[in-house]
């Protein structure tokens, strides 16, 4: 069963900020290797408050195979205490095209290679675009609850 279509993860970096740390804790969310599987890391740089350079990093993963793998190593970090936010809060996280956003504290998961969900800015971006049939925001969270649930495991 195909869970989800695509996923994007997303993270600023600042210039007084570790590049390599960052990019690590990126990668850290990805369970395989980008190189072998053809994955490219988008670079853009931006100019922040007072001139500062912003590097912005942004994966996107399109096949099943990677979306799966992502998902499969992504869920079980998740704490419960965060799985039960975040099932709370699904209709807040979920927009009209089916779309899941979920933010991970940036210094937990470069620093610490831990997760931490968070709703502050300073963080890596997850966006979830979830194979809900119909297409619609109900369907999405329906198969989001189960999927973050305590029926997790049946999707892994």
């Amino acid at each position: 069963m195909e869970i989800a279509h695509s996923a994007a993860i997303r993270v600023f970096c600042g210039e007084e900020e570790n590049e390599s740390e960052v990019m690590n804790g990126l990668k850290s969310l990805l369970h395989f290797d980008l190189e072998t599987e053809k994955i490219t890391v988008q670079k853009q740089t931006a100019l922040g408050f007072s001139d500062k350079r912003i590097s912005i990093f942004e994966v996107t993963l399109a096949k099943k195979r990677h979306v799966k793998a992502f998902l499969d190593s992504l869920l079980p970090r998740i704490s419960g205490t965060d799985r039960q936010m975040l099932l709370r809060q699904l209709d807040l996280r979920v927009d009209s095209d089916a779309n899941f956003f979920v933010r991970f504290e940036k210094e937990m998961l470069a620093k610490h290679n831990e997760l931490l969900v968070t709703d502050s800015g300073n963080c890596y971006h997850v966006k979830i675009k979830m194979a809900a049939y119909p297409s619609s925001k109900e369907t999405a969270i329906k198969l989001l609850r189960e999927l973050i649930g305590e029926n997790h495991k049946q999707y892994i």
